[in-house]
């Protein structure tokens, strides 16, 4: 008899399980990596960059970029064909996953707005 690994699950994978929920069912681009990808982008690497630019050289700035690449190996890494699996049986029972895609969005949203707001505050 088989025995399945017992997964933690973390927000992280909540917003992943979402968007592939919803990219299945659309046939649409926004899956799980790129949420988390568009989520780290704008919510902590733009900020980051934008700081690191501003008080320090444009030079440390674009170093930061590099961070960029993380979410893409972070979901190769993690969300294996087990994970996965292991996430629809934990999930399998959400409902309404549009709703919750739409509001990790506009949180998302609200993020990067209170973010580029302090930053412009802080750089006058």
């Amino acid at each position: 008899m088989k025995t399945r690994r017992k997964y933690r699950v973390c927000f992280l994978d909540r917003m992943w399980y979402v968007a592939e929920r919803f990219s299945e069912r659309e046939h649409n681009n926004l899956n799980g990596g790129m949420l988390l990808f568009m989520c780290w982008l704008f919510v902590i690497i733009m900020p980051l960059a934008l700081t690191l630019g501003y008080f320090f050289r444009p030079a440390i700035a674009m170093s930061s970029l590099i961070l960029v690449l993380l979410p893409s190996v972070f979901c190769k890494l993690r969300y294996t064909p087990a994970r996965r699996e292991a996430l629809q049986e934990h999930y399998r029972e959400m409902k309404h996953p549009d709703r919750r895609l739409i509001g990790i969005i506009l949180i998302a949203i609200a993020l990067t707005v209170a973010n580029l707001s302090l930053i412009i505050y802080l750089c006058r």
